[in-house]
């Protein structure tokens, strides 16, 4: 029951901050920034994040995320800062995540943030057993760089499937 109420209160926060972030780029003057070379940067960082993803780079999907990014796997606890990020990500392709795809479904700029929602796949194929295909869904929030690089600041997704009862 507290894990329950603990992931509710992560949606809510999560939620606030989307609906904060929207209501301030409706009320920004958004001429003064280049919207579609800040959506082109974005989708490469996302292909940079499948191809270290799905060749194993560690180190490179860690280079995606802010020092101290947050990430928040599907059952489970939130992860906070790179060295973590990354544990969780080698443990995840070390058990037979790989082939994963992001598709942006929109993608909303703020000054130095911007939010993503779309939908994933991956491929988990764990030794001896069928392999799974997973589909779900995902919010990011980028957040740019004194240098200029957006990066990952915050991270959920959660699956499509259904939740195994057993």
């Amino acid at each position: 029951m507290a894990q329950i109420k603990e992931n509710r209160m992560k949606f809510i926060y999560l939620f606030i901050m989307v609906v904060s972030m929207i209501l301030m780029s409706s009320c920004e003057k958004s001429s003064n920034i280049d919207l579609s070379g800040i959506k082109e940067t974005i989708d490469r960082q996302n292909r940079s994040y499948e191809n270290a993803y799905n060749n194993k780079q560690i180190q490179k999907l860690g280079e995606l995320h802010t020092v101290d990014a947050i990430v928040m796997p599907p059952n489970s606890k939130m992860v906070e800062g790179k060295e973590d990020i990354m544990r969780i990500l080698n443990d995840e392709i070390q058990l037979g995540g790989q082939d994963i795809k992001f598709e942006t479904l929109e993608l909303v700029i703020n000054g130095d943030f911007a939010y993503e929602t779309g939908l994933y796949s991956v491929n988990m194929k764990h030794k001896g057993q069928a392999p799974v295909s997973d589909k779900g869904k995902y919010i990011v929030i980028w957040e740019k760089q004194s240098d200029g690089q957006w990066l990952m600041d915050k991270d959920i997704w959660n699956s499509d499937l259904p939740v195994n009862r057993n």
